[in-house]
């Protein structure tokens, strides 16, 4: 009896360390970088008092960011990244026509009145919230969908008028649009090697400009806007580092 006893130890402590060596380590470092897609929304803008609207697919640029994220059970964790991006976008009045070479009323959409805004700028994205709906297993890879927020702090602003650049004087400056955040959804998956694939899309809460009440908007001429709110979405490689440290 007293040897089955032992035998019956011997397996579940054999086991037990079997499963602690399997386990993936609950915190995880890298770098990511890829591909940023953002675009305008025309709420609350109008151009020579006409409804604007923007191209989904307006800016295309990179994104790159450092990342730490750690698990706090296999199926929930929380994360943070740090890194460069590209905001911007373009809103234009479709509406407006022109006359042709024929003397007729067309819509020529490359002639059309239009505002845009870009920025350079650092982009923190927190994901308050990272799930793992299949677990974390050392020899299969890792799905994680993650929700949360990103606050951006602009570094450099450019506008543009009807495809012209707007050089900005006095307080033109001091009216640029300053970014209070979004809000985000993500998913991707972690090969077992480390190698990652992700992609997100944040919905820009709130994009005021800097203007004091019934003032009206210095950078842009005929046109009429207090927000200036963007959306983006980011398609990304990465790596993580603590993989390489993994027995």
């Amino acid at each position: 009896m007293k040897s089955i006893k032992k035998t019956l130890m011997a397996g579940l402590l054999a086991c037990a360390a079997f499963n602690a060596q399997a386990e993936v380590n609950p915190f995880g470092y890298g770098v990511r970088g890829g591909l940023s897609i953002s675009s305008a929304r025309g709420s609350d803008v109008k151009i020579n008092s006409k409804e604007v609207s923007g191209s989904f697919f307006d800016t295309f640029f990179g994104h790159g960011s450092l990342y730490a994220e750690y698990a706090f059970t296999d199926y929930i964790g929380m994360g943070l990244e740090v890194g460069y991006m590209k905001i911007g976008g373009t809103l234009t009045d479709n509406n407006t026509t022109n006359s042709g070479n024929n003397g007729s009323q067309t819509n020529t959409a490359s002639s059309n009145p239009s505002i845009a805004m870009a920025s350079h700028g650092i982009a923190i994205p927190l994901h308050l919230l990272q799930i793992y709906p299949l677990g974390r297993e050392e020899e299969s890879g890792i799905l994680k969908i993650n929700v949360g927020g990103t606050h951006y702090f602009p570094v450099k602003t450019s506008c543009k008028q009807d495809g012209v650049d707007v050089e900005l004087k006095g307080d033109a400056k001091k009216q640029l649009p300053f970014y209070i955040g979004s809000i985000h959804l993500g998913a991707g998956y972690e090969f077992p090697f480390g190698l990652s694939i992700d992609a997100k899309y944040a919905y820009g809460l709130y994009n005021s400009l800097s203007l004091k009440e019934d003032e009206k908007q210095a950078i842009f001429q005929n046109s009429e806007l207090s927000k200036f709110p963007t959306q983006h979405v980011t398609l990304g490689v990465g790596f993580n580092f603590m993989s390489l440290f993994t027995q």
